[in-house]
């Protein structure tokens, strides 16, 4: 059992990297038609994601990451913890660390599902919930989790600053841009930057932007692929429902702005 499971992994990650077909339509057949094995499918993808988050966020938590060392435990889960012999703070300060490095992703897996299926929904391809649910939980565990692990590690290591900066200075123009196009009076804590540009990005720094910049175009060609397999979409019908994913940045950041000024 351990060698096929190791054995399954290792063809996933083959598949994810050299077939990414293979990879989105990886048990599709297995939908069951009957409302039971459509919960029983719901149930195995939901198993899958949980063990990919955790693949993802464990890691981040025990290297410390979000981890706030000035954080004290609320005293119900002191004593739970403290009654097991467990380190209250230690253990409270681990979990909401686990829990915020697990936000973003979850959040991030969230809007790719709800705008990959109101995409398919609008062309009328869909073949329901499930074949979306499936694309989604496949493109984000690979191809997301690759992003935002490469973000993480922009942000958190001393030899990538140049493109570090590189990346801030894109989020910064990509917001401004929203914000001059909303005529809202709203600056970022950083301020806008002068230009996209910096002086030097270090052979680390591009080795990091190039997976960062492959992983995001793997990431919206597997969705794309998940709508033409699995939603037997067209390849103009497909093309519109990975435009819905890739304008939903637009939608939370602009959304945000005008939270932000009617609050």
């Amino acid at each position: 059992m351990p060698v096929r499971g190791v054995g399954a992994i290792l063809r996933g990650g083959f598949d994810a990297i050299f077939r990414p077909h293979k990879f989105v339509e990886f048990q599709t057949d297995s939908y069951g038609a009957s409302r039971l094995g459509v919960i029983r499918q719901l149930g195995s993808l939901l198993g899958v994601y949980f063990v990919n988050l955790a693949a993802y966020a464990v890691p981040l938590t025990l290297a410390g990451i979000g981890v706030q060392s000035s954080q004290s435990a609320p005293e119900n889960f002191a004593r739970i913890a403290g009654s097991y012999g467990i380190d209250p703070v230690a253990s409270w300060q681990l979990l909401t660390a686990f829990v915020q490095n697990s936000l973003f992703i979850s959040i991030a897996t969230a809007i790719t599902l709800v705008t990959f299926h109101v995409g398919v929904l609008i062309v009328r391809d869909s073949q329901g919930i499930v074949q979306s649910m499936h694309t989604v939980v496949y493109t984000t565990s690979a191809y997301l989790v690759a992003t935002f692990s490469a973000v993480w590690y922009l942000t958190n290591q001393a030899g990538v600053s140049g493109a570090r900066q590189l990346i801030r200075n894109l989020q910064a123009a990509f917001v401004y841009a929203i914000i001059d196009a909303l005529g809202a009076g709203v600056e970022l804590p950083g301020g806008r930057p002068d230009s996209l540009g910096v002086t030097t990005i270090s052979a680390e720094g591009q080795w990091i932007l190039a997976i960062l910049t492959l992983s995001l175009l793997y990431y919206l060609f597997s969705l794309y692929l998940g709508a033409r397999i699995n939603h037997r979409a067209t390849r103009s019908n497909a093309a519109i429902a990975v435009v819905a994913v890739a304008l939903s940045p637009v939608v939370y950041v602009t959304g945000s702005i005008i939270a932000y000024i009617i609050a």
